[in-house]
């Protein structure tokens, strides 16, 4: 696979053009192909995923593309699944400079796994994602953000394969998930054992009642650029980090089209035209870097405490 552009050096494409102090948001793709869809029956199963188009090679070069223009580097959260399936793809992420975490194998919502389940699946994303060219992999999101109060017994599984930062966490109301976390930076989880694992979530803006998780997917995507950019500048001007998410799908107007219900179709096909200028004005205007540059260069929140039942207390 030949580079869209120059191999960008470390000490540009952390702070891009950006002021050195300003303040820094978290850039994170999650790389899966447009068929990885969460429970949808009308979407194409697992069994018959290597036989699809697949397209996410070449929407993720796009990308890839995008931030070497910028200078900047992201977090691949990268599917065990599309490692085996496109190990240049991981190795060229990773000539880049870019970090890369897990996004699990399969591509499954945790409460589906299982416990045992769920251990089984992150070993194999790993362990494919290493074969790929990963040179480490100690960061993990949860497809579907489905890491909530009831999900927690997931942690110690993740602190025993190494994952040391996480980013399964969406502080607000979500199909998926979603945790009531009053939280608006990085925080560390204290397991029952003294473990801990520094969580970067996502969290929602306040517009009036309104609580949008503004910085990706469907809400990047529909949202025009005046609310993004104010939700943008709120977070400055609290020092709180946004994490930018997209899919490579959600540059391709192009993909095939599942027949998902109206809704459905709605929120993931809605404004895929407009995700690339909305990126590019993002990193035009704001200072981004991968997930462990974030949490090295924030002031952390409080912690939050998990008991060996699951039981969460807040500091």
């Amino acid at each position: 696979m030949t580079h869209a552009g120059p191999h960008i050096p470390a000490s540009r494409n952390q702070v891009g053009t950006h002021s050195p102090t300003a303040l820094l948001h978290g850039l994170t793709v999650d790389v899966e192909d447009w068929f990885h869809i969460l429970e949808s029956a009308d979407a194409p199963q697992p069994q018959t995923w290597a036989q699809q188009e697949s397209r996410v090679a070449y929407n993720t070069m796009r990308l890839l593309a995008l931030f070497d223009r910028h200078q900047v580097r992201a977090t691949f959260f990268c599917l065990g699944w599309v490692a085996e399936q496109c190990a240049d793809l991981v190795r060229e992420i990773a000539n880049r400079g870019h970090e890369i975490g897990s996004h699990s194998h399969s591509h499954q919502l945790i409460d589906d796994l299982g416990r045992d389940g769920f251990a089984r699946d992150l070993d194999r994303s790993i362990e494919a994602l290493l074969k790929a060219g990963a040179s480490s992999v100690k960061l993990f999101r949860a497809p579907g953000f489905s890491l909530g109060c009831g999900q927690t017994w997931a942690l110690p599984v993740l602190a025993s394969r190494g994952i040391s930062i996480d980013a399964s966490m969406f502080l607000a109301p979500r199909a998926h998930g979603g945790i009531a976390l009053q939280r608006a930076r990085p925080f560390e989880i204290v397991l029952a054992d003294g473990q801990r694992i520094t969580e970067v979530p996502t969290v929602p803006r306040k517009l009036g009642n309104l609580a949008l998780p503004f910085a990706g997917g469907g809400y990047l995507r529909l949202l025009p650029w005046p609310v993004l950019r104010s939700c943008f500048e709120a977070s400055q001007a609290a020092g709180s980090p946004a994490i930018v998410y997209v899919h490579p799908r959600e540059i391709d107007s192009n993909q095939p089209r599942m027949p998902l219900s109206p809704l459905r179709r709605f929120k993931y096909y809605v404004g895929l035209d407009s995700t690339l200028p909305k990126l590019e004005k993002i990193l035009q205007n704001y200072r981004f870097g991968p997930l462990s540059q974030v949490v090295a260069t924030t002031v952390p929140d409080q912690p939050v405490y998990f008991s060996a039942a699951g039981e969460l207390t807040t500091g």
